[in-house]
């Protein structure tokens, strides 16, 4: 038996029902933040784990990562944050897509070339960026599940963290990617 991934599915289950879901369904930032990247690390852990389905070419790899791109935006959007409450099997797709993109992302990135995984870093932390601007600077409701309060709540940790991945990712494409043309003794390589 494989305890890891006995242990991925006994937390996916008791964050996705009674009495946690509904819990953290409570707030937008309960849902569509601790939630879904707690269900997304469950899915990253899954990858890591499960020994099938590997992404051998890199064209399956870039749509891994277009589908989990999609599923974040998709879950993004406030009709769909609305329909997950309003009906229970919207809320359990939810949390499964959330998984599923989480697996996704990590069969997906593990072969990608360093530039590549750079200029995603930086797509999906401004994608996260202008996500949390809109939710934080607009005076109408958008999700109508939630209160004003809570979607400029939302808005403002969705930037927060997206600021912070953001100058990580820039960081890591200056120290990691700034090396290449250095040798291994940290002088420049001749051309």
């Amino acid at each position: 038996m494989n305890i890891p991934l006995l242990l991925i599915a006994i937390l996916f289950i008791l964050t996705s029902v009674p009495p946690t879901d509904p819990l953290l369904d409570g707030s937008m930032v309960g849902k569509a933040v601790l939630q879904q990247f707690l269900h997304i690390g469950l899915g990253l852990l899954l990858g890591r784990y499960w020994k099938r389905f590997y992404f051998k070419k890199g064209y399956q790899r870039a749509s891994g990562l277009i589908t989990f791109t999609f599923l974040i935006v998709f879950w993004s959007i406030p009709i769909s944050v609305d329909l997950s409450e309003v009906h229970e099997w919207m809320d359990q797709l939810y949390h499964v897509s959330m998984l599923l993109g989480g697996f996704l992302l990590h069969r997906s990135f593990k072969g990608l070339p360093d530039v590549f995984r750079g200029a995603y870093g930086l797509l999906f932390s401004s994608m996260l960026i202008s996500t949390g601007y809109v939710y934080k600077t607009k005076s109408v409701l958008l999700c109508s599940t939630y209160s004003l309060e809570d979607q400029h709540t939302y808005g403002r940790v969705v930037l927060f963290f997206g600021g912070i991945l953001y100058v990580a990712t820039v960081l890591w494409i200056i120290f990691k990617l700034g090396r290449r043309g250095e040798g291994r003794d940290g002088r420049p390589l001749s051309p």
